[in-house]
């Protein structure tokens, strides 16, 4: 994590004319591991979005959110697969192992899939009877 900087024009009175001087901005510049780090903090270790978002200077707890969709989805749920070689050069142990981990990593993915759908099917249902309007398709409709 960089923090930003700006360049800002002061009057030098000694000199008598403006001088530019780079002063900081207060907003910070993530590089792709600060934001992959500040995604597995929130993700492992159980603390509020806000409070992270804190922590890290973050404008808002939507900024860990829209992280967390990119680099959870690219990194953690899709895996290549391996090659015949590689898992012939490992032990059974070290097998079991990566297998106990990408189960763990799959059962966080669903869970989050779980609360994903939770909160749309949530969200009809305010929408339904805020507006008073059907959103959801009734079984056994007419054609």
């Amino acid at each position: 994590m960089e923090q930003k900087t700006v360049k800002r024009r002061f009057w030098n009175e000694d000199l008598g004319w403006y001088d530019e001087r780079e002063i900081p901005s207060g907003k910070y510049k993530f590089t792709e591991e600060d934001k992959m780090s500040v995604v597995s903090e929130y993700v492992t270790g159980g603390r509020p979005a806000q409070e992270i978002a804190e922590k890290y200077h973050l404008s808002s707890r939507q900024i860990i959110f829209s992280w967390m969709d990119k680099y959870v989805n690219e990194r953690e749920i899709v895996s290549l697969p391996e090659t015949e070689e590689d898992m012939a050069k490992k032990t059974p142990e070290e097998r079991v192992e990566e297998l106990k981990a990408e189960n763990k990593r799959l059962s966080k993915a669903l869970e989050l899939e779980r609360l994903r759908s939770e909160a749309y099917s949530t969200m009809i249902d305010l929408a339904e009877k805020t507006f008073n309007i059907p959103v959801r398709k009734k079984s056994g409709t007419k054609q």
